[in-house]
């Protein structure tokens, strides 16, 4: 995975109020942390940060953030948080500082293509699994995991242990987990007919029948 470049700005003011002044002016406030480094608290344009998570990467892209005045991090998302309102208005971020040379536990997507040969013959996809925990370095992180599901047929299912990683990653999934099984059709249940019939022949049967005298009288 490349590096993105990402231009910010140290921020000198902190505060819910100096930081909502940011935000109507276009601005993030956000920090950088980890690696046993300084907490470096920075601003950046809304905008240049949308547009860095609008590749395939998404959270996981790996960033060269340029902060004003001549510092470098290679940093990673840590944490996003975005107004309850506007999803694209984002209200803080944090930066982690990363190692080319360390692995990284992330979060990556698993993209399901085909369609299951069982749904030709009435069966029902049902996927699990929509993302899978790995641990890589950060140049090495895929964007997502293909899973071809095209062969699968009714009663079969697909697990993580299925699944063809690139050398060098390590999965920390079990390895039974399920991703996507194809279920058998429902069959609607119907009472069958002749159980019906008799049922209705019965009940003529009860009503023309003479009435249960029962035990005879006894005559005084």
């Amino acid at each position: 995975m490349e590096r993105q470049a990402l231009k910010a700005e140290m921020r000198t003011l902190t505060g819910k109020g100096h930081n909502k002044r940011l935000r109507h002016s276009g601005k993030v406030p956000g920090i950088v942390y980890g690696m046993k480094g300084k907490v470096i608290p920075l601003q950046l344009d809304r905008s240049a940060l949308l547009q860095a998570l609008s590749t395939s990467a998404g959270h996981n892209i790996l960033l060269e953030l340029n902060i004003a005045g001549g510092k470098k991090e290679t940093v990673m998302i840590k944490e996003l948080k975005r107004d309850i309102m506007r999803k694209d208005l984002f209200t803080h971020v944090d930066f982690i500082r990363v190692s080319l040379k360390d692995k990284l536990e992330v979060n990556v997507p698993l993209v399901i293509t085909g369609e299951p040969r069982g749904v030709q013959e009435g069966g029902v996809p049902q996927i699990q699994l929509r993302e899978i925990t790995l641990l890589s370095l950060p140049t090495e992180i895929p964007e997502s995991i293909s899973v071809d599901v095209s062969e699968m047929e009714i009663g079969d299912s697909l697990t993580v242990e299925d699944i063809e990683f690139a050398s060098g990653i390590e999965v920390l999934n079990e390895p039974d987990e399920l991703i996507i099984s194809v279920l058998a059709p429902r069959m609607e249940e119907e009472e069958p007919a002749e159980e019906e019939e008799e049922g209705e022949e019965g009940e003529e049967g009860e009503e023309g029948a003479p009435e249960s005298a029962g035990e005879p009288e006894k005559e005084d």
